[in-house]
């Protein structure tokens, strides 16, 4: 992960974007993240599924999400529509 450091990435084109969303829905299949531990991972990628499929770059309803991580999420998914976070790092958060 530590190669995306400070460089700034392309925009992705729709093609990149459809496939980050085909991604997290993959992730949203998996039996794991309906865990109460993943409670906070998956409200995050529900909000992040939001933001990608309506290209949200001005997202800032955070405090509509409960926890830091959901919000965290979010911003990721925010901050790689703006080309500043590969798609690695969005579509590799922890599920326990």
């Amino acid at each position: 992960m530590a190669i995306f450091l400070g460089q700034k990435l392309p925009i992705p084109q729709e093609e990149h974007i459809a496939d980050t969303i085909n991604k997290i829905e993959a992730i949203l299949q998996k039996k794991k993240i309906n865990k109460f531990v993943n409670a906070s991972v998956k409200e995050g990628y529900t909000k992040a599924l939001e933001i990608l499929k309506s290209n949200d770059v001005g997202f800032d309803k955070y405090h509509e999400l409960k926890t830091l991580q959901s919000k965290s999420i979010a911003a990721i998914a925010v901050d790689y529509l703006k080309g500043d976070c590969a798609q690695e790092v969005l579509c590799n958060i922890p599920i326990k």
